[in-house]
């Protein structure tokens, strides 16, 4: 599934929750040797790898983030809570492990050095894996990662041979200056704004977007006309 075009997330999600069941057939059976690294790590990667697809997003993204955005647990919390279940099969108890399968991921998710502006954005998983509307895109998911056309990051993986913004000369082009405070896209981010009431921050841009659907396709048109303009630039730079 290509990262622009195909199926939208809603969709990806069905196939990578076909995955996931594959995988997790017989869990409880394996789920002592999961325990070790090098037994889980071939069947961690492929979950992780739908997962992605899922958020449309670049293979430098952390395990942790990419997660949080697919609103699926990692592998290993799902194989304990499989586990779980089933020594508890008589009793009517899904509902109970599934809070905490969320209490466990959000402890990790919490003390993870990865993903943190992600994390800045998304302190709290649950409001997010329980929303009623929106979707993720590539175009989205690089503005909740930091990971896409962003010099700072195409400095980081060599791909840019510097890292500050082209009109403010003195500051870094990251994910937070490009959204939030560049002078470029002053006119995008008014509408946001109005709709907000207000200037928007990292601390409150995800909470917005749950507030309801139209907030939501506003951010996400917003970070559509944003990345694609940092990719004709990139180009630009390129040629």
């Amino acid at each position: 599934m290509p990262n622009i075009g195909g199926p939208r997330s809603s969709r990806r999600r069905l196939y990578a929750s076909v995955v996931d069941s594959i995988l997790l057939y017989g869990a409880p059976a394996w789920s002592e040797a999961a325990k070790k690294q090098s037994y889980a790590r071939q069947a961690v990667s492929i979950h992780r790898r739908a997962c992605l697809r899922m958020i449309c997003g670049f293979c430098s993204i952390s395990h942790e983030a990419t997660y949080v955005l697919a609103s699926i647990p990692p592998l290993t919390l799902l194989i304990d809570e499989c586990s779980r279940l089933y020594l508890r099969r008589l009793e009517n108890v899904e509902s109970e492990e599934q809070a905490k399968t969320i209490e466990e991921w959000q402890a990790q998710w919490t003390c993870s050095r990865k993903g943190r502006w992600t994390h800045r954005l998304i302190p709290n998983i649950i409001p997010w894996i329980k929303k009623r509307h929106g979707e993720v895109n590539y175009h989205l998911t690089q503005l909740l990662t930091g990971h896409g056309c962003f010099r700072s990051y195409l400095c980081r993986t060599n791909n840019d041979t510097g890292d500050q913004c082209p009109v403010c000369p003195v500051v870094v082009e990251d994910v937070e200056h490009v959204i939030f405070r560049c002078p470029r896209f002053t006119e995008e981010r008014e509408v946001l704004h109005h709709l907000f009431g207000g200037p928007l921050e990292p601390e409150t841009l995800v909470g917005f977007m749950l507030e309801a659907e139209s907030n939501w396709l506003a951010v996400s048109t917003f970070a559509q006309s944003v990345m694609t303009r940092l990719r004709s630039e990139e180009r630009a730079r390129r040629r």
